[in-house]
């Protein structure tokens, strides 16, 4: 490949990478935006504010960690249902029916993490794609022509 088709594939590929990666980034923050979550009074650092961003998505699945780590009673949700499962196996239905609240609590609790650090995974790649972006274009501007 010559190095002026090399430099020219590059500098097409950057604004456009840049521009994708900018577009996911966007795309993120309104659906964040647009279910009005604010982060728990809880977090010391950003309580109050708006989940718009990797930091504020970040924080607000820690608060979220925190007080199902408090609901379950230490526990995690694998270990919650083991036990609820084995009370049930043994009859001891007033003792499943005290973990089913915290175990159902925990559950959800787990599914509202996951997508917050989905969010902050989608922030990252959509970062990495932008950044590539900048270096395919410095990688263009480095491509001296022939001569």
């Amino acid at each position: 490949m010559s190095k002026s088709l090399s430099r020219a594939i590059l500098t097409a590929a950057s604004p456009v990478l840049v521009a994708s990666g900018a577009a996911a980034w966007g795309m993120i923050t309104k659906q964040l935006k647009d279910q009005r979550i604010e982060v728990h009074p809880d977090s010391a650092k950003l309580g109050g504010k708006l989940v718009a961003g990797p930091l504020t998505a970040f924080e607000q699945a820690s608060v979220v960690g925190s007080h199902a780590e408090h609901i379950g009673g230490g526990k995690t949700f694998a270990e919650l249902s083991d036990e609820y499962m084995g009370a049930l196996g043994a009859g001891d239905t007033e003792k499943a029916e005290a973990l089913a609240g915290p175990r159902e609590q925990v559950m959800q609790a787990n599914f509202v993490r996951a997508s917050l650090f989905t969010s902050v995974l989608a922030y990252g790649v959509s970062a990495l794609v932008m950044g590539m972006g900048v270096v395919t274009g410095a990688a263009a501007a480095a491509v001296r022509d022939e001569n």
